[in-house]
């Protein structure tokens, strides 16, 4: 669990770069992280990528609406991810 870790948008991004390459991590908590539109968008390319990852917690995170779209749109290529929380932003 990454909750609580204040990583901002550089750290979701970074975050984002490495889940395109893993291919073991099943769940990741990212909750209360303020990564903002620009970390959502860039963890909904990674989704795009990622098959490994089943749980993705993305509660209080400022994610605002272009973020939520672009999740919304990497989900219809994800297959792998069965839990997403975007409670809270």
């Amino acid at each position: 669990h990454l909750k609580f870790n204040n990583i901002g948008v550089e750290g979701g991004k970074a975050l984002a770069e490495a889940l395109k390459e893993n291919k073991s991590l099943t769940s990741l908590d990212l909750g209360y992280n303020n990564i903002g539109d620009e970390g959502g968008k860039a963890l909904a390319e990674a989704l795009k990528e990622n098959k490994s990852l089943t749980s993705l917690d993305l509660g209080y995170n400022n994610i605002g609406d272009e973020g939520g779209k672009a999740l919304a749109e990497a989900l219809k290529a994800n297959k792998s991810l069965t839990s997403l929380n975007l409670y809270r932003n």
